[in-house]
């Protein structure tokens, strides 16, 4: 059966894998393909697009290696919900091709965090402190179980970024966060501190309460420097690519 999206004129050219890749970039954009929605049938995107199913195919596979697209068994093919998971496998095999050590992924999340807290505390809304508040709350509970701690902890590191209101640094953050969160796991389970790690957080939301940009970047950035010098001490006999990377 015709297809009744409107998804532009017919390829035509010869190299169209490329051309196909990018129209759709192109129908992502103009939300006539919609995040976690189903896409429609192979046979009727072909016809639609005037291409052979192979050739089809073959930009597909190459979608789906990006994390654009998620293939479900027996349920068709998905456009990803989680701008996260775009290029993220790509990603992580460039930054092991140039064999990038931890300690630069959690440079590079500390930078972002510290930007983010600031954003946060000018754009942060009633509701943002809530769910802050609630975060923290369940951070106070989770102290002394390292495995709840993992769980909650980022969820306050989340809702600063969701303040701060950036789509380019809230991806960004998100899988540098990925790539890093066995790290933090296996950091955790060696915290002893709980209560300094609580009020470093704590504090950072206090900032952010009252408004004060410089206050909240200057919160974020010595809750970084606490982890760095933790993690200084506990793997100064290590290479650096072992530097744990935990909040």
């Amino acid at each position: 059966m015709p297809l009744s999206l409107d998804i532009g004129p017919r390829i035509t050219r010869v190299a169209i894998s490329d051309e196909l890749i990018a129209r759709f970039k192109e129908l992502i954009a103009k939300r006539v393909f919609m995040p976690g929605h189903r896409l429609p049938p192979e046979r009727d995107l072909a016809e639609a697009l005037a291409v052979s199913r192979p050739t089809l195919r073959q930009a597909m596979g190459a979608l789906q290696i990006m994390g654009v697209i998620k293939a479900r068994q027996g349920s068709g093919s998905y456009l990803s919900d989680s701008a996260s998971d775009i290029m993220r496998v790509p990603l992580e095999f460039a930054l092991t091709l140039k064999n990038v050590a931890k300690t630069d992924l959690f440079e590079t999340r500390c930078t972002l965090e510290v930007k983010l807290a600031s954003l946060a505390a000018e754009r942060r809304t009633h509701e943002d402190l809530e769910a802050m508040r609630q975060a923290l709350q369940r951070m106070q509970n989770a102290k002394g179980d390292a495995d709840e701690w993992c769980r909650t902890e980022p969820l306050f590191h989340t809702c600063i970024v969701q303040a701060a209101r950036n789509g380019v640094m809230s991806t960004m953050i998100e899988m540098l966060s990925q790539m890093l969160m066995e790290s933090r796991k296996e950091t955790v389970r060696l915290l002893s501190e709980y209560d300094t790690s609580y009020q470093s957080h704590e504090n950072i939301y206090i900032e952010i309460e009252k408004r004060d940009p410089d206050a909240a970047s200057k919160r974020m950035t010595e809750h970084f420097e606490i982890i760095a010098a933790r993690n200084r001490q506990r793997n100064s006999n290590s290479t650096p690519e072992t530097v744990e990377a935990s909040s």
